[in-house]
């Protein structure tokens, strides 16, 4: 055996340059997989919460066609400044007695203004027997860190839901 493979099968450690490298690489690739990571999981925030008002919104038709309790049913939304914002599935009208789910916006998430300005609230009650809904209109949410990435619930007056 020569010198130089006695020394590799001897060392038990490593140098300083290979933990440089090796962070460095670490570094590297961190800086390409994690935001990659962070925005998959942000637009899976803003898609699953769209598709939960759209579940709740048809929920509330359904429970008001059918007549569950004699009353009608709606979904609350609230885009307050000084509270996070939400929306609630609510029977006869909106209240803290009346209230039956409650759910906030995921921090990632927020309502687009133009659809629910900022400070103010939208109900969507729909009738007993027709499930018509009290408002033709739109909801929509996007990504705080991207704001150009959104999705819109339609509610027809109809109250068909589609988003």
């Amino acid at each position: 055996m020569d010198l130089f493979q006695k020394n590799i099968t001897n060392r038990r450690a490593f140098t300083l340059i290979e933990l440089i490298i090796v962070i460095g690489l670490m570094v590297a690739i961190s800086l390409f997989v994690f935001p990659a990571l962070f925005g998959r999981r942000n637009t899976a925030d803003m898609q699953n919460t769209a598709q939960q008002i759209a579940s709740l919104l048809r929920q509330a038709q359904n429970d008001s066609v059918s007549g569950k309790q004699g009353v009608s049913w709606g979904v609350h939304f609230e885009n307050g400044t000084s509270t996070a914002p939400f929306y609630a599935l609510f029977s006869s009208a909106y209240g803290a007695t009346s209230t039956v789910a409650h759910y906030a916006l995921p921090p990632t998430v927020g309502y687009v203004t133009s659809t629910l300005a900022a400070g103010s609230s939208l109900d969507i009650i729909f009738s007993q027997v027709s499930g018509n809904a009290s408002a033709s209109t739109s909801v929509g949410l996007y990504l705080l860190s991207q704001p150009s990435a959104q999705s819109i619930i339609s509610i027809a007056s109809s109250g068909a839901v589609s988003y």
